[in-house]
């Protein structure tokens, strides 16, 4: 029988980099932590490390590939009728292959980098609102990115998603996560007075494990090499997740690697085509 006074926290792409980190500090926290992945084996060999050097035992692994709606709204379902609780939703998962050469169109004709990146975690979220809403401090984090203050005047390109007129990995990326960002103030609006707050972090650069990305050329290698230099651990940014999932409900919207509120791109903000990507995304989820 699932405990329903336990905090319970789910974080998508726990199992290695920054995810890990944060399950690994929010379970010493002693809540309850559902890690969302899709590569169950090394998963569940996360699940085990972290309880044995947390002594939490409520540290699970749950399968779900975010390229996929169907498998998200499967995830949400199973999710829901085995804990039926939840308290803090951490949209952490993010697909950024540099290596890749064009874009890579899933079986549900979406391109894969938008629906992991944007269309999940919109999909997700929805599914999940009514158990968030149950609880008194519900609380919903979204995980955007620094690299997008070296593009201060992107605009969200609404007629590129699939990457049809142009690709290239690193744009899309940072588009993606400029749409999270535009959703999540979106969402942020809709949820004013309820018990539910939403919030995003700005990523920092963070030491990467190259072995991650095998297929990167030896140039990308030996600039990441470089970049580590000045690059903080994935221990340090997932302090960030922990304060604002387990600690003190915050007040603010968009936090740095150092908990400091910060400013989103002005595009963000703007409330017109906000609305028209969530439009957007709940149209290819198939909820209008």
């Amino acid at each position: 029988m699932t405990d329903s006074t336990m905090r319970t926290c789910i974080i998508t792409g726990a199992n290695s980099g920054i995810g890990k980190c944060a399950a690994r500090q929010i379970a010493a926290k002693g809540l309850r932590v559902v890690m969302a992945c899709r590569n169950m084996l090394q998963a569940e060999e996360v699940c085990a490390q972290i309880r044995a050097e947390t002594g939490n035992d409520a540290v699970l692994a749950r399968q779900v590939d975010l390229s996929l709606i169907a498998s998200t709204r499967q995830f949400a379902k199973d999710f829901s009728a085995e804990f039926g609780v939840l308290d803090v939703l951490i949209n952490n998962a993010a697909d950024f292959d540099l290596a890749r050469k064009r874009p890579f169109i899933t079986s549900e004709e979406n391109e894969t980098q938008f629906a992991t990146n944007l269309l999940s975690p919109f999909v997700l979220t929805e599914e999940l609102l009514p158990l968030l809403r149950s609880r008194p401090d519900g609380r919903i984090i979204n995980i955007a990115s620094q690299g997008l203050m070296v593009y201060p005047n992107l605009t969200f390109d609404f007629e590129n998603i699939r990457g049809d007129k142009s690709y290239s990995p690193a744009k899309t990326y940072y588009q993606t996560k400029l749409g999270l960002l535009m959703l999540s103030l979106a969402l942020q609006e809709r949820l004013a007075g309820s018990s539910i707050s939403v919030h995003a972090v700005r990523v920092t650069n963070v030491k990467v494990d190259i072995a991650r990305y095998p297929d990167i050329s030896p140039i990308l290698k030996a600039a990441y090499r470089v970049k580590s230099r000045f690059s903080i651990s994935p221990d340090e940014m997932a302090k960030v997740y922990t304060a604002l999932a387990a600690g003190e409900r915050p007040s603010g919207f968009y936090y740095d690697e150092k908990m400091r509120e910060v400013l989103c791109n002005k595009s963000a903000y703007d409330k017109d085509a906000q609305e028209r990507l969530w439009m957007l995304c709940a149209e290819m989820a198939g909820d209008v």
